[in-house]
């Protein structure tokens, strides 16, 4: 399940505008807003704003108000993603969230050696071929083998 991508493209227009430590916080004022019951981009980002002044001594109410100044468009953006993604149902949020999870493993297995585990494992299934390059393209070899799909 792929999020469409003008919300995706909203989505990130939105959290540009911050630093990786301050993104979560930013969302859940939008997201707030619309279990609050907005349901229009600009009540979501009115909402979001008021929200932000009562809790100035965050970080991320401090530059959600100071883009409404510098780009409202981000914040109607990340407003039209906030409504978006609530109006998903649990089951679909979960599925996304699964495969966010994954595809994150998967970026770390792909920056790491293959285990010495996963190298004695493929020689153990008959692999012959280059050492893989990473742990990620190790446990693929691995589950081809495994499943009898390639024949090194």
């Amino acid at each position: 399940m792929n999020i469409p991508k003008p919300i995706l493209q909203d989505k990130l227009t939105f959290l540009s505008h911050f630093p990786h430590n301050q993104r979560a916080t930013a969302t859940n004022f939008l997201l707030e807003a619309v279990r609050a019951g907005c349901n229009e981009p600009n009540q979501v980002v009115g909402y979001a704003l008021e929200t932000a002044c009562r809790r100035c001594h965050l970080e991320a109410a401090q530059t959600l108000r100071l883009l409404s100044h510098l780009d409202p468009e981000a914040l109607l953006a990340g407003a039209r993603w906030a409504l978006w993604w609530e109006s998903l149902s649990p089951e679909e949020k979960r599925r996304f969230r699964e495969g966010r999870a994954e595809e994150a493993i998967e970026r770390w297995m792909a920056e790491q050696p293959p285990t010495e585990k996963q190298l004695r494992y493929l020689a153990s299934l008959g692999y012959r071929g280059p050492t893989p390059a990473n742990r990620l393209e190790a446990s693929r070899l691995i589950d081809e083998l495994v499943k009898g799909v390639r024949h090194a």
